[in-house]
């Protein structure tokens, strides 16, 4: 049977709060995995005397449908010219099978949200506000998101819950046209032309076509295909006029849809009888996510310089968080800004904040898994929130604590009581790094994108 998602059923899980999401435990791709939240973790309590008072958050879209079908094109292509010639194994004809319901499954709903995405949203929404009820008194939140439809349903959701306790409360939501504060990666020509350079793609190519890569992809492909037809996608098929597959383009394609299957429920994938994980070891599973995973560390990750372009695109959000925050502090009249983006957006602020774990390089590419993990920044549902607070007596600091996934973590900022900092220290540290490179608050948004070198 087929099951197609559908928002409606999400209302199921509205007012019950669960320790993790549906995805499958364990399972590790990339920026592709799902939302894992563990219930058992604990927070650290304020210093006495202190209580929350303003949140900043900046948050990825969850877990979505297949963006794109050219994963799943080539694979079905593949299969369904090897089933023809009857030269799939019985694994190779279970997989067409599987490939099959794949596209049923995501046709007409490319890049919306999965049930699974919209649960997480409104669980980590919750949170916010079961886990802060001295930030949010109801008063008014400002929001926006970017122009993508999966964005902008992920901000509905999370708006959802705060609606429920707050009926009342003033969302302010900022127009679409003002898209450089979070999707600042298309409007730096200095970013396209390094996304785009021949150092990217020649690094991504050392990966794709090392000789684990094309050694693990004969091992996959060997249950799949029968003889002829592995020596025929050795030397290359023509899945199109102008593309032509090799084995490992074939098992990368495969891998990659494995990864897009944590999208789905354990309901929906046991409904349907997927189950890519048989067709990769342990083995082959790491250094595949290795693969298909270098190039968010090579583009939106710390790659060979932390303070690269790849990561300097961020400052004007970041500059625009330390704006808001300082009026929050004087103002006291907002409760919260929430941001709804993308992991193009969360991971290089990551790095801009120099968060621990996010900002580390490597000098060989193939070691970058050992520095930089993308489901530990960037998986569905990212969020990184500064949470800001006051103390009851006067004259005392405002204190910052930082959580990316709603974890505690440090900053390359002194305090004596780790995971709180003060406020003024952390902006006075991000205001200095920011004008050493060159990168001052008088510019404007767009301005500061389109100088940036």
């Amino acid at each position: 049977m087929i099951l197609l998602n559908s928002r409606n059923l999400l209302t199921v899980f509205l007012f019950t709060f669960t320790s993790l999401s549906f995805a499958q435990p364990n399972v590790i791709v990339g920026s592709k995995t799902a939302y894992q939240y563990n219930s058992n973790q604990t927070l650290t309590s304020a210093p006495t005397g202190y209580q929350a008072f303003y949140i900043d958050h900046v948050g990825r879209h969850g877990s979505r449908y297949i963006s794109k079908s050219k994963h799943e094109d080539l694979a079905y292509h593949i299969l369904l010219l090897a089933d023809s010639q009857h030269q799939l194994t019985d694994s190779g004809k279970d997989l067409l099978r599987q490939v099959t319901i794949l596209k049923q499954l995501n046709q007409n709903h490319y890049s919306q949200l999965t049930n699974l995405g919209c649960k997480d949203i409104s669980l980590i929404s919750n949170r916010m506000l079961a886990n802060n009820p001295t930030v949010f008194k109801g008063q008014k939140i400002e929001v926006i998101s970017t122009s993508s439809p999966r964005a902008k349903e992920t901000a509905e959701i999370f708006i959802d819950s705060f609606k429920a306790k707050y009926p009342n409360i003033h969302v302010i939501q900022q127009p679409d046209n003002e898209q450089t504060l979070l999707r600042f990666f298309e409007y730096s020509p200095a970013y396209s032309e390094y996304k785009k350079s021949k150092a990217v793609k020649d690094a991504v190519k050392s990966i794709e076509y090392a000789s684990q890569t094309k050694q693990m992809s004969k091992q996959v492909a060997k249950g799949i295909f029968k003889k002829s037809f592995l020596i025929k996608l050795k030397k290359g098929l023509d899945e199109s006029e102008d593309t032509l597959v090799k084995t490992s383009d074939f098992v990368i394609a495969i891998y990659q849809l494995y990864q897009e299957l944590q999208a789905f429920s354990p309901q929906v994938l046991t409904d349907n009888h997927l189950d890519l994980d048989r067709y990769f070891s342990a083995e082959q599973k790491t250094w595949l996510n290795t693969v298909v995973t270098a190039k968010n560390y090579l583009q939106i990750g710390p790659a060979f310089d932390a303070t690269g372009i790849q990561i300097k695109i961020a400052a004007p959000l970041l500059w625009d968080m330390i704006h808001s925050a300082d009026k929050a502090i004087v103002d006291n009249n907002v409760d919260a800004n929430l941001r709804f983006a993308h992991a193009e957006t969360v991971s290089p602020l990551a790095t801009l904040l120099e968060i621990a774990g996010s900002a580390n390089v490597v000098k060989t590419l193939f070691n970058y898994p050992t520095v930089w993990r993308a489901d530990k920044i960037i998986p569905m549902g990212a969020n990184i929130q500064w949470i800001l607070y006051k103390s009851e007596q006067t004259h005392q600091p405002i204190l910052m604590k930082v959580l990316l996934n709603e974890r505690e973590v440090h900053l390359p900022i002194k305090t004596d009581s780790y995971p709180y900092y003060r406020w003024n220290d952390v902006k006075q540290f991000y205001v200095n790094k920011l004008n050493k490179l060159g990168l001052h608050e008088n510019q404007s948004a767009i301005e500061m994108l389109k100088n940036l070198k």
